[in-house]
């Protein structure tokens, strides 16, 4: 009953690599003090940071000498060049090709690259066929609203005008290829629920045929290589479109002494010579997240920036990493951008993806329905949440630890498995004894932050709680009897006596990190913008990197979001406004 996306959810635990403070901002800084201000001392002789050298420039905001032309082994030329063979470098070339235009792609990669299988859409022929309704203006208001507003309503609603073009396009490339398509549906709730889930997002079903590369899992929620393979295909088969792997980017080429047009791109290429890839018409960035550069979490998205190991910002970048957690790419492209004057997106800190997902057996994205307290064996917050806004809650806790309890017949009462391609979720006596089976093999010792016990003592116990947590468990049964929350408000239909042994518990402090979205200010047309919100002439940039898509914490509510959205939609759409417009 384990289900493959709980894994993906689950993640592994992060170490923490210390925290953002004077030291980091000294050794980011330039030495010119005369002009950006130095550290004033404190009484002690302690050095701290004042307003003027919180404005002193990072390390990544300092651009390299330039690449000289006499060190440059080739230069190639195309009306369009993609940095990036991913989703969103994919459907650009692909988009741009189809318009007539001649595109070639340069990627670090070995090979087309993906990292998950959602693809959100509002509407399509699949949805169609299937039965599926056209996703509701109300999910992505509400979307909107759990960010706070700090996003660019522009480009969420150019997506939703847009999306059903954009994935018609997708699916009948698919299903061309042999391929079927799934549609998986989230968590349903209720209509009035704040957390409702009636999206309705696209992967890709084998259909009977051999995976695309040996040894690739294609199951719900890691089917995108499907997709990336054929558009690799398509792009240089069918459309005469070329992929130059092996190429690191290195630096942009922006004309009139770094003030006019960008128009091209230097790559580093596995023998070390630098090839230069010239786009007459544009240069797109599909270059992926900046997770991997300690300086630039630590400046744009300081909450996260702890949960990073070591190893993956001393080390050097997988290009070819796929479905993986721990961070990714160094954000080579956000830099090249801002080298030729790209201002950073408006909202701060940048959106992590990925998030605490808290104790106890819940569906999917929500967070467990029953209780959940802190290390003082105290009830935190009203459990109704989706999961990825729960670990806020999480976040704000002593060691930021929660725990669950709960028992054998909360099962009974909250869906805690499903199937992702349909709106139904697990019941009846056979599913709730495997759930039941499930938690007990848990405890068993397949998970060490599982336990079990013949009473509640013994579950408090073994957690580590403080014995007056059966205080709190003893509160919420008379709650939950009484039919009413009155210490938190939760609604009456999750409010459950934990009193059916055995006896369940289990405890999480690991924070499952993907990446973290956002990067350079982008108009809707995807044009990367400097701090006047002026386009830069010849210079796009789509996917993950695209700035003010998202906020804070990325929800997971709308299913897909990321792929549907930055890279299927705004792919598509941005070749076809290169073509019809530079």
């Amino acid at each position: 009953m384990e289900l493959d996306r709980r894994n993906f959810l689950k993640g592994a635990a992060i170490t923490a690599v210390g925290a953002v403070g004077a030291t980091a901002l000294a050794g980011c800084a330039p030495t010119n003090a005369s002009e950006q201000g130095s550290a004033a001392q404190g009484a002690d002789g302690e050095a701290y940071n004042t307003a003027e050298t919180m404005q002193r420039k990072w390390s990544f905001e300092i651009p390299p000498e330039p690449i000289a032309d006499s060190d440059i082994a080739e230069t190639i030329e195309a009306d369009v060049v993609v940095v990036g063979c991913g989703t969103s470098g994919l459907m650009t070339a692909n988009s741009a090709a189809e318009s007539g235009l001649d595109v070639v792609i340069a990627s670090a990669s070995t090979k087309p690259v993906s990292r998950g299988g959602s693809n959100n859409a509002v509407y399509c022929k699949a949805f169609e066929a299937q039965g599926y309704p056209r996703v509701p203006i109300e999910q992505y208001e509400k979307e909107i609203f759990c960010q706070t507003h700090k996003v660019d309503q522009r480009k969420w609603y150019q997506h939703y005008n847009h999306s059903e073009e954009a994935m018609n396009w997708t699916c009948d490339l698919m299903e061309k290829a042999g391929y079927s398509i799934d549609i998986e549906i989230g968590t349903p709730d209720d209509e009035n629920s704040l957390y409702l889930q009636r999206t309705a997002a696209v992967g890709w079903n084998l259909n009977g045929q051999e995976p695309p590369e040996e040894g690739l899992e294609i199951v719900t929620g890691k089917m995108q290589p499907l997709l990336v393979y054929e558009l690799a295909r398509h792009l240089t088969e069918d459309l005469g479109g070329a992929i130059y792997y092996k190429n690191v980017a290195e630096q942009l080429v922006r004309e009139d002494d770094n003030t006019g047009r960008v128009s091209a791109v230097i790559c580093k290429r596995d023998d070390g010579t630098y090839a230069k890839y010239v786009g007459k018409k544009a240069v797109v960035l599909a270059t992926g997240d900046f997770s991997g550069d300690r300086d630039m979490m630590h400046r744009f998205c300081p909450e996260t920036a702890d949960y990073v190991t070591d190893d993956v910002y001393d080390g050097k970048p997988d290009y070819d990493q796929g479905f993986r957690y721990g961070g990714i790419y160094k954000g080579q492209g956000q830099k090249m951008g801002l080298w030729v004057g790209a201002a950073w997106q408006k909202s701060f800190p940048n959106c992590t993806m990925g998030a605490y997902w808290g104790p106890g057996p819940r569906n999917l994205y929500t967070n467990h329905l029953g209780l959940l307290v802190d290390r003082d064996g105290q009830r935190f917050m009203n459990e109704n949440c989706i999961g990825p806004l729960a670990s806020q809650n999480i976040m704000m806790l002593p060691e930021k630890k929660a725990f669950a309890i709960w028992d054998a017949g909360y099962a009974k009462h909250e869906a805690v498995s499903g199937d992702w391609t349909n709106d139904s979720m697990m019941t009846g006596d056979e599913a709730v004894a495997a759930v039941v089976a499930s938690w007990d093999e848990a405890s068993s010792g397949k998970n060490p932050n599982y336990v079990t016990g013949d009473t509640i003592e013994s579950v408090i116990e073994q957690l580590g709680l403080p014995k007056e947590t059966i205080d709190t468990v003893n509160r919420y049964n008379e709650l939950a009897k009484k039919g009413s929350d009155d210490d938190f408000h939760k609604d009456a239909k999750h409010l459950h006596p934990i009193e059916e042994g055995p006896f369940y518990g289990e405890w999480t402090d690991t924070f499952g990190f993907l990446t973290v979205m956002g990067g350079l200010n982008t108009n809707v047309h995807m044009q990367v913008c400097d701090a006047e919100d002026n386009a830069i002439p010849g210079l796009y940039n789509v996917g993950t990197m695209v700035g003010d898509m998202f906020a804070g914490t990325y929800t997971f509510m709308i299913e897909g979001a990321n792929y549907g959205m930055n890279c299927v939609t705004f792919g598509y759409m941005t070749g076809k406004h290169i073509a019809e417009n530079e």
